[in-house]
């Protein structure tokens, strides 16, 4: 079930990054129709991706996140939101809670955040760049 939630999250967070480049996309298509690039000078772009994308991700979380033993006996939950940066290089950096649940349960979100392991960072035109995302991480008890 909690794997099954956390898919579930992050299929809605692709399809909003998604619908963002869709929408960028759709800005400059008469422009792109008309620009033909020499093969040497493709602009590549890209987004940050975990390592082994989305499913990765959830993995990671499903086995990294633990419901803090002071929220086990009390009916604590709901959805921590966690804002962060990937840097040039891949790292995590400026974890931070946008929106919360209580102190423990955002403790457990921000700390499993900051301790992810390095991401492919986003690319722009061919090169690194640093990325701010949000992911939510939902805390339920059955």
């Amino acid at each position: 079930m909690k794997t099954t939630l956390i898919l579930i999250i992050f299929v809605f967070l692709t399809v909003q990054i998604n619908a963002q480049n869709a929408l960028a996309y759709t800005e400059n298509i008469a422009e792109l129709a008309t620009i033909e690039l020499p093969a040497t000078s493709k602009i590549i772009n890209s987004q940050p991706e975990f390592p082994g994308g989305n499913k990765g991700l959830a993995n990671y979380l499903t086995k990294n996140i633990k419901y803090p033993r002071n929220s086990r006996t009390s009916s604590s939950r709901g959805k921590v939101i966690v804002c962060f940066k990937v840097e040039k290089n891949g790292a995590i950096s400026d974890v931070k809670i946008v929106k919360g649940v209580n102190k423990i349960l955002n403790k457990e979100a921000k700390r499993v955040v900051a301790n992810m392991p390095s991401w492919k960072p986003a690319f722009k035109n061919g090169n690194a760049i640093s990325t701010v995302l949000k992911i939510p991480i939902v805390f339920f008890r059955n």
